[in-house]
């Protein structure tokens, strides 16, 4: 693991925060589909445990900072050593990917991944380092 630099101040966690129209979606989606837990609702935000240490947060664009716009250019990126697991669990629960893995391939590149669109269109991606070169 990377350390700090010398004039970095603690950080104790992280949130990504994605704006929708409706909630109800992407919250089925992040709590039942990908199956993590909600540490924290007020209703117009929720928050999804992703790590010990680490958050998406759903908000309601009528009460939140920005407003959900067509364009999305912000991605979740998630590095799971179980790709495989996670891989089998979307196509089980019939998510459409925008890309597929190709695990035969993995020894050759330095990731091994996939993507999808969450609810609102959001990218979200799940990978895995094969060499950190």
């Amino acid at each position: 693991m990377a350390e700090a630099g010398a004039d970095a101040l603690p950080v104790s966690a992280q949130v990504t925060f994605f704006y929708y129209k409706d909630l109800a979606p992407p919250e089925r989606f992040y709590g039942e589909t990908l199956g993590f837990r909600k540490t924290f609702d007020k209703g117009w935000v929720k928050f999804f445990q992703l790590t010990d240490h680490s958050y998406v947060g759903l908000v309601d664009e009528a009460r939140g900072h920005h407003k959900a716009l067509d364009q999305k250019s912000v991605m979740l990126s998630m590095e799971t050593p179980d790709l495989e697991d996670w891989y089998e669990r979307l196509k089980t629960h019939g998510v459409a990917l925008q890309s597929h893995p190709d695990f035969a391939a993995a020894a050759e590149r330095m990731i091994t991944g996939f993507m999808l669109s969450d609810p609102g269109g959001y990218t979200v991606e799940f990978f895995r380092f094969n060499r950190r070169d």
